[in-house]
């Protein structure tokens, strides 16, 4: 199944601020795409675009294969027949009907309570049919909301900021639910957050929206690395696997694209995955092997690109995940750093944190 081919403008007037115009050009594949900006970036216009709340000045909207909205060929279909699906920050579930009910209202296909029971155990929540919807917690409400949107049999899922009112542990593990459903349904997702780590999380593509326009896109390694990632450039963001945990020595191992890393203790379970930060001031360049150090970790890459940043450089270094690196311009002089340089970067094991 496709993803999401985005090509419109789409201008509208905001209450005390004016006339906001948003334009887009995207085509994602049919994972989980991941759009993250700021406040104000345009993050929900783009959502009611192509739910058709909202229409496009021009252009054109299609989701999994399917034309929403085309301009120059007429076609603007209504909400109804879009067949796009929609979670909301709060959940959104009706309060006067209990967990089965919510579900049962949006099934379709042939035995609707069959589809509401068997899509409430794969998302968790088999034991809540009776409960009402005041008695769940955020993160359970919005497990029951996954459930509702993916009853009515959407051609396309769009979620915004689904985890924002709920707390880490639920977050992390509503992340690796929606990965789930995602693999197990082929529906293409289009997930909102201003949470770069939870982005990085969960997309097989990456949009970055700023003021109405896509400053970076692509995989999310290369876009939080790029020059479009802004001051995240200097916080570098990778999904890692536990491997396991060193108690007496005091650090845990972690699997980064097949090559092994030390960070502080963990509290995660081996074979978990979790999104690790490094900012940019943190890594020492060696331009030959070290010998013995105390950093625990020596990655060794290639230097993709050197950047101006301020008074010191950036400079982009390929590893299993790209990683950007904070020097002064005399390092770069005296250390003879170029583009296509082999080098080896020394990181202390406490300088990963962990963030989920």
């Amino acid at each position: 199944m496709n993803g999401f081919e985005l090509d419109f403008s789409l201008t509208r007037r905001v209450p005390g601020a004016g006339d906001f115009s948003l334009q887009v050009r995207l085509d994602t594949g049919s994972g989980i795409t991941v759009v993250s900006g700021p406040s104000g970036a345009g993050k929900s216009t783009l959502l009611l675009s192509i739910l058709g709340d909202l229409r496009p000045d021009r252009g054109r909207i299609a989701a999994a294969g399917r034309t929403l909205f085309d301009s120059k060929n007429r076609i603007d279909e209504p909400v109804r027949r879009r067949r796009v699906g929609m979670v909301f920050q709060q959940g959104a579930l009706f309060p006067h009907m209990t967990v089965f009910q919510n579900v049962l209202f949006a099934a379709q296909g042939g035995d609707r309570q069959v589809r509401a029971r068997r899509l409430l155990d794969q998302v968790g929540a088999g034991s809540w049919h009776d409960r009402m919807p005041g008695r769940l917690s955020g993160g359970q409400q919005q497990r029951v909301a996954l459930a509702r949107a993916l009853a009515a049999q959407p051609r396309a899922l769009l979620l915004d900021e689904p985890f924002s009112a709920i707390d880490r542990e639920a977050r992390t593990q509503l992340a690796e639910l929606l990965l789930e459903l995602q693999a197990e349904t082929g529906v293409p997702f289009l997930h909102v957050t201003h949470d770069l780590a939870e982005a990085l999380q969960l997309a097989s593509h990456l949009v970055l929206l700023d003021a109405g326009r896509v400053v970076a896109e692509g995989t999310p390694g290369d876009v939080l690395a790029g020059p479009g990632a802004g001051a995240t450039a200097h916080e570098n963001l990778f999904l890692a696997n536990v491997v396991g945990h060193h108690r007496e020595a005091g650090y845990s191992e972690i699997a980064l694209g097949g090559v092994s890393l030390f960070c502080g203790l963990l509290g995660r379970a081996v074979g978990s995955r979790a999104v690790f930060s490094l900012h940019s001031r943190e890594p020492l360049i060696s331009v030959v092997p070290p010998g013995p150090t105390s950093a625990r970790n020596v990655l060794e890459g290639t230097i993709r690109s050197i950047e101006p940043d301020g008074p010191a450089v950036l400079v982009v270094v390929e590893t299993p995940h790209p990683l950007s690196v904070s020097v002064t311009r005399s390092a770069v002089d005296e250390l003879g750093l170029t583009a296509g340089k082999r080098i080896y970067l020394l990181i202390k094991a406490s300088a990963l944190r962990c963030l989920t």
